[in-house]
């Protein structure tokens, strides 16, 4: 069954608004305004502008504080809400909330976590904010100095066209004061694949390629998920298609039926 018929079947059962918009999102179709006044004002999107603090986060943005109930945990579920009802930039709630995570990075605004003493939290937070700032886009030049650190370790790290265990801790302790191969930010990492996903655009295409190869045949578990992409779809259905969300906005990507391979042509 086709994506279109699937979509059919579900205008055939008068959706709510949210799923009107969101088809229309993904067909790439115009929103009238009528439509985005009925999806703004749903119950989905009001729970996440009931919930948004003054500052414009969600209070704790990475780690849950258990002691405390709250409808968004953390400001990065919050953000998952928005991306998963495609809220884009130029509306109040993104803006207000992407502005909240430039002035993390600039230090304007202090990190509501705390900081663990393992030796990569230091680096991993500037990391967890510029992966989900990635979604929405920023001119912050901090922001645009994370990726470029990170972009300049993914090409170190592969520099001979293979994964090379140390060059990537060589150039990561000289970038970020830790090294990184085996660790919760390694390139791995569901927050680097985001960040690196959403900036490709600054990627050359023969890089995107290898990382993608590397990604599937290393066996390694993707940071954060229990996902190990040569398993193919022998792995939890959710935390697949969350990858799997991300590396398909590679050019580079296909779907097989029992894993991703990085192809040339689509």
């Amino acid at each position: 069954m086709s994506v279109f018929n699937v979509i059919d079947r579900i205008q055939e059962l008068s959706p709510c608004a949210a799923v009107r918009y969101r088809i229309k999102r993904i067909l790439k179709q115009e929103i009238d305004l009528e439509l985005f006044d009925e999806f703004y004002n749903s119950k989905w999107v009001e729970l996440l502008k009931a919930n948004q603090l003054d500052d414009g986060g969600y209070g704790r943005f990475h780690s849950r504080n258990s002691k405390i109930k709250q409808k968004f945990p953390t400001t990065e579920l919050a953000i998952d809400s928005m991306k998963m009802l495609d809220i884009q930039r130029g509306n109040f709630l993104v803006d207000k909330l992407c502005d909240y995570m430039d002035k993390i990075l600039k230090n304007e605004i202090e990190w509501p976590d705390g900081f663990e003493k393992n030796k990569w939290y230091r680096s991993a937070q500037p990391l967890f904010v510029a992966s989900k700032l990635s979604i929405f886009g920023s001119n912050c030049e901090k922001y645009i100095e994370i990726f470029n650190c990170w972009h300049a370790i993914l090409k170190e790290a592969f520099a001979d066209g293979e994964y090379n265990k140390d060059r990537t801790n060589k150039i990561s302790q000289e970038l970020l004061g830790c090294d990184i191969d085996g660790s919760y930010i390694g390139l791995n990492s569901i927050y680097v694949i985001e960040l690196f996903s959403n900036m490709q655009a600054g990627i050359s295409d023969e890089l995107k390629q290898i990382y993608l190869k590397w990604l599937h045949h290393s066996g390694k578990v993707i940071c954060y998920t229990n996902v190990i992409l040569n398993r193919g779809f022998n792995n939890n259905f959710s935390e697949l298609y969350k990858v799997y969300f991300l590396l398909s906005k590679f050019p580079y990507f296909k779907i097989d039926s029992t894993a991703i391979t990085p192809v040339k042509n689509r």
